[in-house]
């Protein structure tokens, strides 16, 4: 029978119910994929939760196919997980594609759609001696939000109208402000001269927008808040803020290890499932207060991969 994608109710359900706690997830009796140190690997994440979220997904799914990780959460942003594979303090690493393109690249990842932004990281990691999994359907883009009413008293659907309004109140996380994916790029790409720049928390955005200490804010295509409050968020017919659709990211000789086309096979099996949707349910469910442990947990229960893979 082919998997299902947990719906937003089955999910709210079986959080409501207070899935079983944050034990180690139990591989199935029957299983004949060999134990032992040759598939132990390290994974990192970023800081943020939906990086968690990712990485336990990885963890659990890997742990019932006999892979022993060591998840460690919060290592930091881009930079220091590539840093940290290469120093060999990780294996492997969660990794949004636009953003190893900018940051750990050198390259700019505006203009690129998600496959051709997989590729030249793919590219780029070849010669690093890495490797990358296949890509989530889903990816996290930065975006430029306003609120419902604002959108339509400005007639605002894209981004470039933002550059006929005068005195635009703009809030964002203070980096925001002088990156090319960012405040220096929506001037250069799209004429946004007009602006002043508000420092806001990231968290905080929608709250500034609520109270109209801002017009717009700088927003996360995934982020909850869009979905469930009165906001619009603007196109990106340049595509200024590139694609960020999620990988594994694995040195090649711990890949060679570890059966690395099974690895690859079983990692997919949860990536393949992982759409927008699917993905701002899941931060959701974090946000109102549940651990990742077992909201990665429900999610792989309610589409059958807390089973070994078969392929």
């Amino acid at each position: 029978m082919r998997r299902g994608v947990v719906a937003t109710a089955a999910l709210a359900v079986s959080l409501a119910l207070g899935v079983a706690g944050c034990g180690e997830v139990k591989e199935p009796r029957g299983s004949s994929q060999p134990q032992g140190a040759s598939l132990r690997i390290t994974l990192g994440t970023q800081e943020f939760p939906e990086g968690r979220i990712l990485g336990e997904l990885w963890r659990q799914v890997l742990a019932v196919n006999g892979y022993a990780v060591d998840l460690r959460k919060g290592v930091g942003p881009a930079q220091d997980l590539d840093e940290a594979l290469k120093a060999d303090e990780v294996d492997g690493y969660v990794a949004y594609t636009g953003t190893v393109l900018s940051v750990v690249a050198g390259e700019d990842p505006s203009g690129l759609d998600p496959e051709e932004t997989y590729d030249a990281v793919r590219e780029f990691y070849a010669g690093q001696d890495m490797v990358v999994s296949p890509m989530t359907p889903f990816e996290n883009t930065d975006a430029v939000a306003t609120t419902t009413t604002y959108a339509e008293e400005e007639g605002l659907t894209s981004i470039g109208d933002l550059a006929d309004v005068s005195g635009l109140r703009l809030g964002a996380r203070p980096e925001f402000e002088d990156l090319d994916l960012g405040l220096a790029g929506l001037r250069s790409t799209y004429g946004l001269t007009d602006v002043e720049f508000t420092p806001v928390e990231l968290g905080e955005q929608y709250a500034a927008l609520d109270r109209g200490e801002v017009d717009a804010v700088d927003a996360f295509t995934t982020d909850p808040a869009l979905r469930d409050g009165d906001y619009r968020l603007l196109e990106d017919p340049e595509r200024l803020f590139g694609s960020q659709n999620v990988v594994m990211v694995v040195g090649e000789e711990k890949l060679a290890e570890i059966d690395d086309e099974r690895f690859l096979a079983v990692v997919d099996s949860v990536n393949e499932l992982l759409t927008e949707d699917v993905m701002v349910d899941l931060n959701a469910a974090v946000e109102q207060g549940r651990d990742e442990e077992s909201v990665a947990r429900t999610f792989l229960r309610e589409n059958d991969l807390l089973e070994r893979y078969r392929g």
